[in-house]
């Protein structure tokens, strides 16, 4: 009986020390879960706090450091500040003397992109402290409505970004349409429902990038590039450039992959420097623009003139009525307003420039001190435009998708994401080229013209008409006007679509949560719209604590 008494009491203890492991494990597994909720709560923090940076005037924006590079409102901003505790018994309670301060509660969020080359290329350890323009990429709801106005053309603008390939291309395309016959080298559901497992193209948009690895023929090396944890830097144990060669490129441009140059949401934005609503130019009313023009201008003879610019008769190949006509591939997205029988529509504001009787000389640098004025206040639709390529951040790859020469049409032939209409087609074929025709080394001159010149940080601008697209024109890199009014409609220099990386976490003992959410500040005077969130944290920090602007006695103890 002794023996087992003596059996029965280990057996209990055994018991009660694994139950009481057990449930100490369960109380550690259960606080990891409420401080992993808390620093995911600590990121959305961050959400809130760019929709409402982003809801505020431009010119405020740029006072308090920007959106490109601003150490001081988006590294380090303190959620909760450490005087009370977060988790325990003692949750919600003052930890000790007011004013003590606990680093395992000390709660922020930074909000961090890579810093890349001149060329938009990962170069190393490099990162900002700010958001990514979204119209620094190839909208793909853009390239598509190109590709149904100018079949053909989204295939060759494809092929221009790095490793894409004729199957590539048109299984991208043929994922994005709305129909089921598949290109030349695309695939579509007959592809798809042989794969194990089987599946059907979306026909329509994705609902985020990530779902291009379905297409045909994209790997997840081509599409993230070397950069596995996605935080932008080439870390430790990341392989390195040797293992894209089956891509055939050598410079790096495939580094971040291609989710670096395609988007699905750019727009830009319909307020003034000062907040105030933008102006459509292209308004029914010719009597209500008479009355916005004239509050917001003091210049009657510009307002006079736009106002009989619109009077005119629409007719083909009259005034400004016809100036930009080669852009007709972005009508509906970047315009929006041709068409309308009031008038005569303005394509481009360099429509009013050098016209008989206008006040608007076409002397570059006459022009740069009245069409800052105005860009700022006059836009060409009542909608948000869409598709733009902002010029002084899009990388060389993107800025070669709109200025680049398109052997299969002409030997020189300008491509502005449409083809060339017949009648040009036929010039060309007959020797006599186009307006708008460029040699292989006047395309590279306008590409390195830009580069050479743009400023990247907005907040680093001393010359006010780089804030806008005709700069490229006025600073000698486009030397016709024409030309540029053709160029134009192509271009911006700021978009109000934003991606940002918001990393959430406590200074010590602390998860890591990463968030990435695009934002649309397009609209004026509401905060930022939230379009989509996807989590990050399953590919790790990214970062150190001290770049996520930890306290400095967290970064001694080297939490």
């Amino acid at each position: 009986m002794l023996v087992v008494v003596l059996v029965a009491v280990a057996l209990l203890t055994l018991s009660v020390l694994a139950f009481s492991k057990f449930m100490l494990a369960e109380r550690r597994g259960t606080s990891q879960s409420l401080r992993q909720r808390q620093a995911r709560l600590i990121a959305e923090s961050g959400i809130e706090y760019l929709r409402i940076f982003l809801m505020k005037e431009p010119l405020t924006v740029l006072d308090l450091g920007g959106l490109y590079d601003n150490i001081n409102e988006f590294c380090g901003n303190i959620v909760t500040d450490g005087t009370v505790s977060m988790t325990g018994t003692t949750a919600g309670i003052e930890t000790g003397l007011r004013g003590q301060i606990d680093y395992r509660d000390v709660g922020r969020f930074t909000v961090i992109s890579p810093a890349l080359s001149e060329d938009d290329i990962l170069t190393g350890e490099n990162y900002r402290y700010g958001l990514e323009d979204e119209s620094c990429k190839m909208n793909l709801r853009w390239l598509l409505q190109t590709e149904t106005q100018s079949p053909g053309t989204g295939r060759s603008m494809l092929m221009r970004l790095p490793g894409v390939t004729e199957e590539i291309a048109d299984s991208i395309l043929d994922w994005l349409d709305e129909d089921n016959e598949p290109r030349e080298y695309g695939a579509e559901d007959e592809y798809y429902a042989g794969l194990d497992p089987p599946y059907y193209t979306r026909n329509g948009m994705p609902d985020s990038l990530d779902e291009l690895l379905l297409i045909k023929g994209i790997t997840p090396k081509m599409l993230y590039g070397i950069d596995w944890n996605r935080n932008g830097i080439l870390d430790r144990g990341e392989p390195d450039e040797s293992t894209l060669e089956e891509f055939d490129v050598s410079d790096g441009s495939l580094n971040l992959g291609l989710i670096s140059y395609l988007t699905l949401d750019s727009r830009e934005p319909m307020t003034t420097s000062e907040g105030l609503e933008k102006i459509n130019v292209n308004g029914d009313d010719l009597e209500e623009l008479r009355t916005q023009l004239e509050e917001r201008f003091e210049n009657t003879e510009w307002v006079d003139y736009i106002i009989q610019y619109r009077q005119q008769t629409q007719q083909s190949g009259t005034g400004g009525s016809t100036a930009g006509s080669s852009s007709g591939g972005l009508t509906g997205i970047v315009g929006g307003a041709a068409g309308s029988s009031s008038g005569t529509k303005i394509n481009s504001l360099l429509d009013l420039v050098g016209g008989q009787g206008s006040p608007f000389t076409d002397d570059p640098n006459e022009m740069n001190d009245y069409l800052p004025l105005l860009y700022d206040n006059l836009m060409t639709s009542d909608k948000p435009v869409v598709g733009r390529i902002n010029i002084n951040q899009a990388s060389r790859s993107v800025l070669n998708l709109f200025v680049a020469q398109d052997d299969d049409l002409t030997e020189s032939a300008l491509l502005l994401g449409t083809q060339l209409d017949e009648a040009s087609q036929l010039a060309a074929a007959a020797g006599a080229g186009t307006e708008t025709a460029f040699s292989s080394t006047q395309v590279s001159e306008i590409i390195e013209g830009i580069l050479a010149e743009r400023v990247s940080d907005p907040n680093l601008i001393d010359k006010e008409e780089m804030r806008y697209p005709f700069w490229v024109y006025t600073h000698g890199i486009i030397s016709d006007l024409e030309t540029m009014k053709k160029l134009e409609p192509y271009f911006c220099c700021q978009g109000a679509v934003f991606k940002a990386n918001i990393i959430g976490r406590f200074d010590e003992q602390s998860p890591t949560v990463r968030l990435e959410v695009w934002l649309d500040a397009s609209m004026p005077n509401k905060p930022a719209k939230v379009i989509r969130v996807r989590e990050l944290s399953e590919l790790g920090p990214g970062y150190s604590a001290d770049i996520l602007g930890a306290d400095e006695y967290s970064r001694q103890q080297n939490y």
